[in-house]
């Protein structure tokens, strides 16, 4: 069964969408839209797959059978992980040297300091990762871990999460159109010629709701990020 995804929203009056930013876009998970659900012990709203609505790297949970392993499309149109067992994988992996990937999310289980423990929000070859370590701290792993000190995230309130790397290796993280801050000493650069490696995305150790997903194959011009920031805080 599919979500019709026919609501209007903010969003959809503002104009500029991802398709803006041209070749860079390789794949859009969007809002509310190509969801499909079945029912899967009882659960009526299991989802079992997100289309892209750019390329053709759709995801789908490991397991179809299971609605614990499976996130849940809510009323609202976001999907719901509620665990680590919750994840959705690409039908393709990706591998990127340059890159800039956006999330909007709301992180709505959990208090305080429990709200984000160590969440990945994409997983993959190697122990790559982007993550979210806690409520104040940002990780990216291509080969060797980078922390970064983001703006907090709050229980229950929507946030945009983004990480980027620019063509000379250096990586950056932005918390809500702000740039984080190294929080561990390093250098915060790797070489574009060791890509990231990464399978899906979800596994939560609290629950959370996302809106939306933009993965592009290079990092954002100025103007480009605050466009889309403002699209998804839009969004929903």
């Amino acid at each position: 069964m599919l979500g019709l995804g026919l609501s209007l929203t903010k969003s959809s009056v503002t104009g500029w969408d991802p398709t803006e930013l041209g070749a860079k876009l390789i794949h859009w998970y969007k809002f509310n839209t190509g969801i499909t659900v079945d029912d899967v012990g009882g659960d009526a709203n299991a989802i079992t797959g997100w289309a892209d609505q750019k390329g053709s790297n759709n995801v789908s949970p490991t397991d179809t059978t299971n609605n614990s392993k499976m996130p849940q499309l809510q009323s609202d149109g976001t999907i719901l992980f509620q665990s680590t067992n919750d994840d959705i994988v690409f039908s393709s992996p990706l591998s990127l040297g340059t890159f800039a990937v956006y999330f909007k999310i709301n992180w709505v289980g959990g208090s305080g300091t429990n709200v984000i423990n160590s969440d990945d929000l994409m997983d993959g070859t190697g122990g790559d990762f982007l993550k979210l370590a806690n409520p104040t701290e940002a990780r990216v792993k291509i080969t060797t871990r980078h922390d970064f000190a983001i703006d907090e995230v709050i229980d229950g309130q929507d946030f945009i999460v983004g990480f980027e790397r620019k063509s000379n290796g250096d990586i950056e993280v932005y918390k809500d159109n702000i740039k984080a801050t190294d929080n561990d000493g390093d250098s915060l650069n790797v070489a574009t010629s060791t890509a990231i490696g990464l399978n899906g995305m979800g596994k939560p150790s609290n629950k959370s709701k996302w809106y939306e997903v933009v993965v592009c194959n290079d990092s954002l011009s100025t103007s480009e990020r605050n466009e889309l920031y403002t699209y998804l805080t839009n969004v929903g």
